[in-house]
């Protein structure tokens, strides 16, 4: 590895580890100074307390701090990704050491000195990131901390690779050249023997990225020159994993699973907490208007007010779906395989109005609330289109591999009712791959603000 590809790896992690142990003793030895040298009423002689306690904290502190990746390459995170996982590690942190002490710990820590440490620790290692950001973009625009790579194949994967570092042009990515290269990598193809090559250009690291059909020419390569120093790093071929991957460890042996995806536990968690709060909250809010909507429904058309339909949900597994009755009851199951129209002779007058305003849709509270489905996500079908689509639209069957939706991002950009499938599947696709829960709060919004009235819901 060259001079600058060391020195920049060496500022990620030792020298940051080393920083951010300092600024967390600083912030630790700053909150007991203010608790109980400057503010009034300190107690004495807890100095040796907050000694001995200091490096547990740290300790927690780089720990949460490694596993959130922070100490890893960071070359293609935006700053303010990197901001927010810093606050999600520091809590993280911060509510470990809490419950440390107040399972093993004889003494108990004043809380004001806990919240103050853990606002000046969040801001000063937000602080100190922020400052390392920048003195690395400024070095590697001045060709300095540079990781030079060398490229390998022509495959799909290695020109969106080329593409990425393009557009992420502070990440100190200099590519030496490419071997056995193909058009449209806009890197200089290198012509020779591959030891001769790398003698001249000195990479840091090289980088292979053969196509799906040409996992023969991998194979030569790596039987070569897999005992070299110089690591070497493969693009696999992903172009068929549309929602995301991860690799997992069986007994010591890797396994990639595709079209995976790669929510973690607290994210699910997280969601599971906002949809119980809000369907269930919502649930006995608007429980006169559901009662109101029940009772016009009774009144204008005979039959039950409400109206259970089986739906195909998350890993196809199915379950009844609820909504208010908006049209006359059906004979011989005709609901189950014709699709909903905008002059359905079926339609009650009050169904009509409910539909256009999509109030139907509100005993869906009831299914998030038992976990059949979340607030957002892509909205669920009958078993019959399920069967029809699969055949008919690429990537269909894919949009099960979420919870579904009582509203999506589908449905925000007006794909709802008798309107393009494909399209549809498109905007799904692309929630499952990208969800957070800040997609998810910009999609509750934009329902609410778009307001629930739209003229494909019929």
């Amino acid at each position: 590895m060259g001079l600058n590809g060391r020195a920049g790896k060496l500022f990620s992690g030792s020298i940051l580890k080393t920083l951010d142990a300092l600024c967390v003793l600083t912030c630790w030895s700053l909150s007991y100074i203010v608790r109980f040298r400057i503010a009034p009423g300190g107690q004495e002689g807890l100095e040796f307390l907050f000694l001995k306690l200091a490096p547990l904290l740290t300790f927690i502190t780089l720990w949460f701090f490694h596993k959130n990746g922070l100490y890893g390459s960071r070359r293609f995170h935006r700053g303010h990704m990197e901001i927010l996982s810093v606050f999600k590690a520091n809590t993280f942190a911060v509510l470990t050491f809490v419950i440390v002490l107040y399972f093993f710990a004889e003494e108990r820590l004043s809380r004001a000195t806990l919240i103050m440490h853990f606002f000046f620790s969040t801001f000063f290692l937000t602080v100190l990131r922020i400052t390392v950001k920048n003195h690395l973009r400024s070095m590697r625009r001045k060709g300095k901390y540079l990781r030079r790579i060398l490229l390998v194949g022509n495959g799909p994967q290695l020109r969106e690779y080329v593409q990425r570092v393009r557009h992420f042009k502070d990440s100190g990515i200099y590519f030496v050249g490419c071997i056995d290269g193909g058009e449209g990598l806009d890197v200089d193809l290198l012509e020779g023997n591959y030891q001769d090559i790398v003698s001249k250009t000195r990479p840091d690291t090289v980088v292979i990225g053969y196509g799906a059909s040409e996992g023969h020419q991998l194979e030569q390569f790596l039987r070569k020159n897999y005992n070299d120093l110089i690591p070497l790093q493969i693009l696999p071929d992903l172009s068929f994993s549309l929602i995301g991957h991860r690799i997992e460890d069986f007994a010591g042996i890797p396994l990639l699973s595709v079209n995976q995806p790669t929510y973690g536990f607290i994210d699910l968690f997280c969601k599971r907490c906002v949809d119980i709060v809000i369907s269930l909250v919502g649930m006995i809010l608007i429980a006169p208007l559901l009662l109101l909507i029940a009772v016009g429904i009774k009144f204008s058309s005979k039959g039950p007010p409400l109206y259970g339909q089986r739906r195909i949900g998350v890993d196809g597994e199915e379950f009844t779906m609820w909504k208010f009755r908006t049209m006359e009851v059906a004979k011989n199951r005709e609901d189950e395989n014709s699709w909903s129209s905008k002059d359905n002779p079926r339609k009650t007058v009050f169904g009509n109005f409910l539909r256009r305003t999509s109030l139907d849709e509100l005993p869906q509270l009831w299914n998030v609330l038992l976990g059949q489905m979340s607030l957002v996500g892509p909205r669920p079908e009958r078993s019959h289109f399920v069967d029809k689509f699969r055949r008919e639209i690429p990537h269909y069957m894919l949009r099960h591999k979420t919870k579904s939706g009582m509203t999506g991002l589908a449905q925000i950009n007006g794909f709802r009712g008798d309107t393009s499938i494909a399209k549809r599947v498109e905007y799904d696709i692309y929630y499952i791959k990208n969800r957070t829960l800040w997609l998810d709060s910009k999609i509750l919004f934009l329902t609410f603000w778009k307001g629930f009235i739209s003229k494909n819901a019929y």
